[in-house]
């Protein structure tokens, strides 16, 4: 598939094609993964572990997080399992 670039205020964009942002439910404001390697982009829904707090409004915040998640992580994906 091609995409055009196009200019985004100062900044350059490419459009996401209508069945991905469909297939993965992409909004406005969705965070999506994007990872560059010669040449190549590939977009994705899944974060990484190591970029998913990335965002974190300050340090404390964010110690806390991994604090959380290196206690109980395993019990909380447990969790997040059962239906």
């Amino acid at each position: 598939m091609i995409q055009s670039v196009v200019q985004i205020g100062n900044s350059l964009g490419v459009t996401l094609p209508r069945d991905f942002v469909t297939k993965n439910k992409v909004t406005k404001n969705s965070k999506i993964s994007v990872a560059h390697t010669d040449g190549s982009i590939t977009y994705s829904t899944h974060i990484p572990r190591s970029t998913q707090y990335a965002t974190a409004p300050d340090k404390e915040w964010f110690d806390l997080i991994k604090e959380v998640e290196k206690r109980y992580g395993h019990a909380l994906k447990e969790l997040a399992q059962l239906q």
